[in-house]
């Protein structure tokens, strides 16, 4: 059984690898910011969901005790949800910026299987199967790609 030996025995080989280890997982902590910011929109959005489904069928509690009708339920709930709108817009904003500024990054590249690959990974969030199956390139060639167009790309 053989082993893999990069940089085996040579220091400076070894910190190589880790310099471009360590840079390639910067470079997809980048890439992946867009996403990041895709899901915090959307947990906003559910947010907003479900206070506007609790405040249309609020739960019955069944009591014999007489209740008053408050009239600041509805002005907190319309500021709370007016509060979590402005969130939603604000994140959706920065989500929007955050993929314009990456698409730009990556259409900088010279390689245009790299584009694609970085494109659909990280901006249109395919699985690799995915991207594999629409760019009709294997997974071994789809990770390969990916490990170059990492190399490749500059983003400071």
């Amino acid at each position: 059984m053989s082993k893999l030996r990069t940089g085996y025995g040579n220091r400076k080989g070894s910190e190589t690898m880790t310099e471009l280890q360590k840079a390639n997982e910067e470079k997809k902590q980048y890439l992946l910011q867009y996403k990041e910011l895709k899901k915090k929109a959307a947990r906003l959005e559910e947010s907003i969901n479900e206070l506007r489904i609790n405040k249309m069928f609020p739960s019955v509690v069944m009591s014999d005790m007489p209740s008053a009708h408050n009239r600041s339920d509805l002005s907190d709930y319309m500021a709370v949800l007016d509060e979590k709108i402005q969130e939603l817009v604000t994140a959706r904003y920065k989500a929007i910026e955050k993929y314009t500024e990456i698409y730009r990054h990556i259409e900088i590249m010279e390689n245009e299987k790299e584009r694609m690959v970085l494109t659909y990974r990280y901006l249109r969030n395919y699985t690799w199967e995915k991207i594999a199956d629409k760019t009709n390139y294997s997974m071994t060639s789809i990770h390969r790609i990916h490990g170059n167009a990492l190399k490749n790309f500059r983003f400071n």
